[in-house]
């Protein structure tokens, strides 16, 4: 009887406990990884996101860089957390491309998607005082002398790196491409004239350029910039390439469906949040948004758009 007894109130106790956990959550402050360094895309995103997500859910949102492997650490940091909701990972187009070009101990399998944020356009950006004035100028310099025009990138296998390698690969051209811990520290090394160029997104060099101190010579856009109507996507210019990075937020795999939901409503109100608006717009973020179910099928999508997209490239 006492065997019986105790049997039924461990049942009790889980059929009970799980529940009121998940209503109370958070309980604590949750913390995202960014597996880049500070001042690149995702970070500066993501930062203004948890300011403005935390007043919604309650509990202050922790920004965490954790760089290294172009993405790899931080990912395999994340895959490994508890899954109880309260430690994300920034999910960033290189979750889908890292595992087509090294050996990785994730794939996109092991997280549960939580939401979509923005999607950028990508860009190459030169300095202000750089000898090429023009798309058509670069292009054709680059063409004439592969391998001699260098083009920064966040971390080798990152998102950026594989933009400059397709496009190279559409351009017919060939560059020298030198990965760096972060999108922010590329910039910084293109700002000191250490590299002739950086692929970018608009966030990591954007105030930069407003400042005058640097250029857009390659938009890899649909279509033009409001912020700089006067420059022309590399469509516009004959090379028919359009590339960019979504960035959204996923949770290790096996984390409780109603966690999920509870952390995609408190980031949905922080991205609708008017002081999360402004900083997007200031920072030429194209905020889009995509629920749980939407983003998981569109980075199932993308693990084999690029994994076709990097064999074909190595070929």
């Amino acid at each position: 009887m006492i065997t019986k007894i105790g049997i039924i109130l461990v049942m009790l106790f889980f059929v009970t406990t799980v529940p009121i956990q998940a209503a109370g959550f958070p309980e604590k402050e949750v913390q995202i990884i960014i597996p880049w360094a500070a001042g690149g895309a995702t970070d500066l995103i993501f930062r203004a996101l948890a300011t403005t997500t935390g007043k919604h859910l309650g509990k202050a949102v922790i920004i965490v860089n954790k760089p290294g492997g172009g993405g790899a650490v931080g990912y395999t940091e994340g895959m490994k957390a508890a899954p109880d909701g309260y430690t994300l990972t920034s999910a960033v187009t290189p979750l889908t491309i890292l595992p087509h070009q090294v050996s990785t101990t994730f794939t996109y399998k092991n997280f549960d998607a939580i939401i979509n944020v923005v999607d950028d356009p990508s860009m190459f950006l030169v300095r202000s005082d750089a000898a090429w004035k023009s798309f058509k100028d670069f292009l054709e310099y680059a063409r004439k002398n592969p391998d001699t025009v260098t083009v920064g990138n966040s971390g080798a296998g990152g998102g950026v790196h594989l933009v400059a390698l397709a496009f190279e690969h559409a351009a017919g051209a060939k560059f020298n491409h030198i990965p760096f811990s972060g999108g922010g520290p590329s910039v910084t090394a293109l700002l000191g004239g250490h590299v002739n160029a950086v692929s970018v997104s608009p966030p990591e060099g954007i105030s930069h350029v407003q400042a005058g101190k640097l250029r857009i010579i390659a938009l890899f856009a649909d279509k033009r910039f409001s912020m700089f109507p006067d420059v022309p996507t590399v469509k516009e210019q004959g090379v028919n390439f359009a590339m960019g990075m979504w960035r959204g937020l996923i949770a290790p795999k096996g984390t409780p469906p109603d966690v999920i939901k509870k952390l995609h409503d408190g980031f949905k109100k922080g991205m609708e949040d008017p002081a999360f608006a402004q900083k997007a717009k200031d920072m030429a973020v194209n905020v889009s948004y995509q629920g749980p179910a939407d983003f998981g099928e569109r980075i199932a999508h993308d693990h084999e758009f690029f994994g076709k997209l990097v064999k074909e490239i190595k070929k």
